[in-house]
Protein backbone atom coordinates (compact mmCIF):
# COMPACT_ATOMS: atom_id res chain seq x y z
CA UNK A 1 0.00 0.00 0.00
CA UNK A 2 1.26 3.55 -0.77
CA UNK A 3 3.02 5.67 1.88
CA UNK A 4 3.49 9.40 1.82
CA UNK A 5 5.52 11.24 4.50
CA UNK A 6 4.05 9.36 7.43
CA UNK A 7 0.63 8.62 5.91
CA UNK A 8 -0.10 5.05 4.82
CA UNK A 9 -3.04 3.68 2.84
CA UNK A 10 -4.03 0.55 4.74
CA UNK A 11 -7.20 -0.45 2.91
CA UNK A 12 -8.89 0.42 -0.38
CA UNK A 13 -12.18 -1.16 -1.41
CA UNK A 14 -14.01 -0.49 -4.69
CA UNK A 15 -17.60 0.64 -4.17
CA UNK A 16 -18.49 1.60 -7.75
CA UNK A 17 -16.71 0.96 -11.04
CA UNK A 18 -17.89 3.08 -13.94
CA UNK A 19 -16.88 3.68 -17.54
CA UNK A 20 -14.36 6.40 -16.63
CA UNK A 21 -13.66 6.22 -12.88
CA UNK A 22 -13.94 4.08 -9.75
CA UNK A 23 -15.17 5.14 -6.31
CA UNK A 24 -13.17 3.59 -3.46
CA UNK A 25 -13.62 3.62 0.30
CA UNK A 26 -10.14 3.99 1.77
CA UNK A 27 -8.62 3.76 5.21
CA UNK A 28 -5.45 5.71 6.00
CA UNK A 29 -3.10 5.72 9.00
CA UNK A 30 -1.59 9.08 9.87
CA UNK A 31 1.88 9.76 11.32
CA UNK A 32 0.35 9.84 14.80
CA UNK A 33 -1.01 6.29 14.34
CA UNK A 34 -4.68 7.29 14.15
CA UNK A 35 -6.75 6.06 11.20
CA UNK A 36 -9.29 7.89 9.08
CA UNK A 37 -11.53 7.00 6.15
CA UNK A 38 -12.11 8.76 2.84
CA UNK A 39 -14.14 8.13 -0.27
CA UNK A 40 -11.84 8.66 -3.25
CA UNK A 41 -12.56 8.82 -6.96
CA UNK A 42 -9.78 7.07 -8.88
CA UNK A 43 -9.48 8.45 -12.40
CA UNK A 44 -7.01 7.56 -15.21
CA UNK A 45 -6.24 11.23 -15.88
CA UNK A 46 -7.07 13.55 -18.73
CA UNK A 47 -5.75 16.21 -21.09
CA UNK A 48 -6.97 19.66 -22.10
CA UNK A 49 -5.77 21.70 -25.06
CA UNK A 50 -5.77 25.44 -25.80
CA UNK A 51 -5.77 25.55 -29.64
CA UNK A 52 -4.30 28.72 -31.20
CA UNK A 53 -4.91 29.47 -34.90
CA UNK A 54 -2.45 31.12 -37.30
CA UNK A 55 -4.52 34.34 -36.87
CA UNK A 56 -3.90 34.22 -33.12
CA UNK A 57 -7.49 33.31 -32.32
CA UNK A 58 -8.53 30.47 -30.04
CA UNK A 59 -10.76 27.47 -30.71
CA UNK A 60 -13.10 26.67 -27.86
CA UNK A 61 -15.96 24.23 -27.74
CA UNK A 62 -19.47 24.58 -26.42
CA UNK A 63 -20.46 21.22 -25.01
CA UNK A 64 -23.39 19.84 -23.07
CA UNK A 65 -22.20 18.64 -19.66
CA UNK A 66 -24.77 16.53 -17.83
CA UNK A 67 -23.12 17.01 -14.41
CA UNK A 68 -23.21 20.81 -14.90
CA UNK A 69 -26.83 20.51 -16.06
CA UNK A 70 -26.17 22.52 -19.19
CA UNK A 71 -23.80 23.80 -21.85
CA UNK A 72 -20.26 24.97 -21.00
CA UNK A 73 -17.78 26.96 -23.07
CA UNK A 74 -14.42 25.26 -22.60
CA UNK A 75 -11.23 24.11 -24.26
CA UNK A 76 -11.11 20.65 -25.89
CA UNK A 77 -10.31 17.84 -23.46
CA UNK A 78 -10.53 14.11 -22.95
CA UNK A 79 -9.71 11.14 -20.78
CA UNK A 80 -6.51 9.13 -21.09
CA UNK A 81 -6.96 5.58 -22.33
CA UNK A 82 -5.10 2.74 -20.57
CA UNK A 83 -1.36 3.13 -21.23
CA UNK A 84 -1.82 6.28 -23.34
CA UNK A 85 0.70 9.12 -22.99
CA UNK A 86 -0.77 12.59 -22.36
CA UNK A 87 0.55 14.12 -25.61
CA UNK A 88 -0.84 11.26 -27.71
CA UNK A 89 -4.20 11.70 -26.00
CA UNK A 90 -4.10 15.47 -26.58
CA UNK A 91 -3.42 14.97 -30.29
CA UNK A 92 -6.33 12.53 -30.58
CA UNK A 93 -8.75 14.69 -28.61
CA UNK A 94 -7.91 17.87 -30.53
CA UNK A 95 -8.81 16.16 -33.82
CA UNK A 96 -11.95 14.50 -32.41
CA UNK A 97 -13.36 17.65 -30.83
CA UNK A 98 -12.28 20.42 -33.23
CA UNK A 99 -11.51 18.76 -36.57
CA UNK A 100 -7.95 20.15 -36.47
CA UNK A 101 -4.51 18.63 -35.93
CA UNK A 102 -1.58 20.66 -34.60
CA UNK A 103 2.04 20.81 -35.76
CA UNK A 104 3.39 22.50 -32.60
CA UNK A 105 2.70 21.46 -29.01
CA UNK A 106 3.66 23.19 -25.78
CA UNK A 107 3.14 21.58 -22.37
CA UNK A 108 1.61 24.14 -19.98
CA UNK A 109 1.57 22.00 -16.84
CA UNK A 110 -0.81 19.72 -14.96
CA UNK A 111 -3.52 20.31 -12.38
CA UNK A 112 -5.46 18.26 -9.85
CA UNK A 113 -9.18 18.61 -10.48
CA UNK A 114 -10.42 18.17 -6.91
CA UNK A 115 -7.70 16.62 -4.68
CA UNK A 116 -10.03 16.52 -1.68
CA UNK A 117 -11.82 13.52 -3.21
CA UNK A 118 -10.21 12.60 -6.56
CA UNK A 119 -6.77 11.66 -7.88
CA UNK A 120 -7.61 13.00 -11.37
CA UNK A 121 -4.80 14.99 -12.98
CA UNK A 122 -5.36 16.98 -16.17
CA UNK A 123 -2.32 17.59 -18.38
CA UNK A 124 -2.58 20.99 -20.08
CA UNK A 125 -1.24 21.79 -23.54
CA UNK A 126 -1.21 24.65 -26.05
CA UNK A 127 -1.49 23.58 -29.69
CA UNK A 128 -0.65 25.69 -32.76
CA UNK A 129 0.12 25.21 -36.44
CA UNK A 130 -3.41 23.91 -36.94
CA UNK A 131 -4.57 22.14 -40.09
CA UNK A 132 -7.88 20.39 -40.88
CA UNK A 133 -8.14 16.73 -39.85
CA UNK A 134 -11.01 14.34 -39.35
CA UNK A 135 -12.04 11.92 -36.64
CA UNK A 136 -15.40 10.84 -35.29
CA UNK A 137 -16.71 12.40 -32.08
CA UNK A 138 -17.67 10.09 -29.23
CA UNK A 139 -21.35 9.09 -29.27
CA UNK A 140 -22.12 11.08 -26.11
CA UNK A 141 -20.46 14.29 -27.30
CA UNK A 142 -22.51 17.20 -28.59
CA UNK A 143 -19.98 19.87 -29.51
CA UNK A 144 -20.14 23.26 -31.21
CA UNK A 145 -16.87 24.96 -32.18
CA UNK A 146 -16.41 28.64 -31.29
CA UNK A 147 -13.48 30.79 -32.46
CA UNK A 148 -12.56 33.72 -30.21
CA UNK A 149 -10.10 36.58 -30.41
CA UNK A 150 -7.85 37.27 -27.43
CA UNK A 151 -10.11 40.15 -26.36
CA UNK A 152 -13.20 37.93 -26.64
CA UNK A 153 -11.45 35.23 -24.64
CA UNK A 154 -10.56 37.69 -21.88
CA UNK A 155 -14.13 39.03 -21.78
CA UNK A 156 -15.54 35.49 -21.64
CA UNK A 157 -13.32 34.74 -18.63
CA UNK A 158 -14.12 38.07 -16.92
CA UNK A 159 -17.87 37.66 -17.42
CA UNK A 160 -17.94 34.04 -16.22
CA UNK A 161 -18.80 32.53 -19.60
CA UNK A 162 -15.74 30.29 -19.22
CA UNK A 163 -15.84 28.78 -15.75
CA UNK A 164 -14.40 25.30 -15.73
CA UNK A 165 -11.07 24.84 -13.97
CA UNK A 166 -9.13 23.20 -16.79
CA UNK A 167 -9.96 25.98 -19.26
CA UNK A 168 -9.22 28.77 -16.80
CA UNK A 169 -5.95 27.09 -15.78
CA UNK A 170 -4.75 26.57 -19.36
CA UNK A 171 -5.65 30.14 -20.36
CA UNK A 172 -3.79 31.49 -17.31
CA UNK A 173 -0.73 29.25 -17.73
CA UNK A 174 -0.46 30.12 -21.43
CA UNK A 175 -0.15 33.82 -20.55
CA UNK A 176 -2.82 34.62 -23.14
CA UNK A 177 -5.79 35.26 -20.84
Amino acid sequence: MPRSRGFALTRSRALISGRVFRLHEETWRGPDGRTFSRHTILHPGAVAILPVTAKGTFLLIRQFRAAARGWLLEIPAGTLEAGERPLACAKRELIEETGFAARTWKRLGAIFVAPGYSNEVIHLFEASGLSPAHAEQDEDEHIELEEMTRAELRRAVARGRIRDGKSLSAIHLSGRG
